[in-house]
């Protein structure tokens, strides 16, 4: 008997336990409602990160296009560190035309002086050409002057 009452206590919790499920079911339909919005939400979010796939192509290029970058930087740090020199030769460049003006007003005067030296040399030439003529016959004449032929030999 004990085997017939264990099955009939199966028999009445059968439908203990069905009432007990159907208690549940609100439950599970309100579950279900709210697995639809999570299925319907994560597609939406599917169809939206279906454009990053480009965009992830796009940032690896802007990667290798800006992997430059770091030496540029280095350069234009050492262009910074440069500025103080340069902005000082800039200074000087500035003066340049007012130093070349300068220079090409000296040269100018230094061309003129050296055209008057040049025209004086040739006067000295010239007067020395008539010296040497004047002063030839008196030395001639100082050659014949007894005593001269021998102060001209040199001495043994």
């Amino acid at each position: 008997m004990s085997g017939i009452g264990s099955a009939i206590g199966r028999l009445f919790s059968l439908p203990a336990k069905a009432v007990s499920s159907l208690t549940a079911l609100p439950s599970i339909a309100q579950d279900t409602v709210e697995l639809r919005e999570v299925v319907r939400l994560l597609a939406r979010i599917a169809g939206d990160t279906e454009g990053l796939l480009p965009v992830r192509e796009d940032m690896a290029r802007v990667a290798d296009a800006t992997s430059v970058l770091g030496a540029v930087d280095d350069r234009v740090t050492s262009i910074e560190k440069a500025m103080p020199a340069l902005v000082e030769v800039q200074r000087h460049l500035n003066q340049l035309p007012e130093t070349m003006s300068g220079l090409n007003e000296g040269i100018d005067r230094l061309s003129t002086m050296m055209e008057h030296m040049l025209a004086s040399l040739d006067a000295l030439a010239t007067n020395v050409e008539e010296l040497r003529g004047v002063v030839a016959p008196v030395g001639r004449l100082a050659n014949r002057v007894p005593g001269q032929r021998r102060r001209a030999q040199p001495k043994p």
